[in-house]
């Protein structure tokens, strides 16, 4: 039993023996650069060892670095684009006071044009977000002297009628609504027709008969026979002509901006308060 052990012990300890001798003579052999023999095989296993070390150590680093650099970029981006969006909502922020600027300088010019109408400004509170209903509310009322069927308009052109009237608003029925009806003529031929309202964003214009040219582009005025609008105002243009069963079936653009209606003008008086002061200003349309 101790033969099988003993065995094993001397052979290693052979080896350790011979391996001692073979670093020994290693130390002691020189090669033609005066470098011992022990030293270059201690070079050559390490070396190996240590490149790969200096690689993975560059690689890790390397990539370190980029993250770093990839990270702080990812923050400048963030900084730049918050930077950008909040430019933005400064500029759309400038052009919608710019617009509303503009809009209240067209309403004070037209309210100059006709300096003895009583034009009652107003400025659009709400709107009716019904589909079938077209019609919006302003904050003027009794407290103005508003009174229902009195006309709305913007520099643009017509807007339509007040419908109802409360202590300081007033309700008003726009022109592309279904129940709206106002009396036009083209402007081109004096042809006399009604504009009516399709509960969308444009407006259809009827009784114009078949044997009457009617282009696309034409313009729109009212007609004055309504009794309710003042003759000569802006009232649409006309974006699609085509046959019908017994009328010309015609498609109005409104010229207001019956959408995006922010301030608007109510006529506070008959339709010929504002014929007579356009007459009075000296902006009455030559007669055709």
């Amino acid at each position: 039993m101790n033969h099988v052990w003993e065995t094993p012990r001397h052979l290693s300890l052979l080896v350790a023996v011979l391996l001692a001798q073979l670093f020994l003579l290693a130390y002691q052999i020189k090669t033609d650069n005066n470098v011992r023999l022990l030293r270059r095989w201690t070079v050559a296993v390490i070396s190996p060892v240590e490149r790969g070390f200096n690689f993975v150590w560059d690689g890790g680093a390397s990539l370190i670095q980029n993250y770093i650099a990839l990270y702080n970029a990812r923050r400048e981006n963030e900084r730049l684009r918050a930077e950008l969006d909040q430019t933005r909502l400064r500029l759309q922020s400038v052009e919608a006071r710019a617009a509303e600027a503009d809009e209240l300088a067209a309403l004070l010019q037209f309210r100059q044009s006709y300096p003895d109408a009583p034009l009652v400004a107003a400025e659009v509170i709400a709107a009716n977000p019904a589909s079938a209903t077209r019609t919006i509310l302003i904050d003027r009322g009794r407290d103005a002297d508003l009174r229902v069927n009195m006309p709305v308009l913007t520099p643009d052109g017509v807007v339509g009628k007040v419908v109802e009237v409360f202590d300081s608003t007033a309700q008003v029925l726009l022109i592309s609504d279904r129940k709206s009806g106002v009396g036009v003529e083209l402007a081109d031929s004096q042809v006399k027709g009604v504009l009516k309202g399709t509960g969308s964003s444009l407006c259809r214009l009827e009784y114009i008969p078949h044997e009457e040219t009617v282009a696309v582009g034409a313009q729109l005025l009212t007609s004055g026979q309504d009794q309710l609008f003042p003759k000569g105002l802006p009232v649409g243009q006309v974006v699609s002509v085509r046959p019908g069963e017994f009328y010309q079936e015609i498609v109005i653009q409104p010229a207001a901006p019956l959408t995006r209606l922010e301030q608007v003008l109510v006529l506070a008086g008959p339709p010929e308060t504002l014929t007579t002061a356009r007459k009075t200003a000296g902006g009455e349309p030559p007669e055709r």
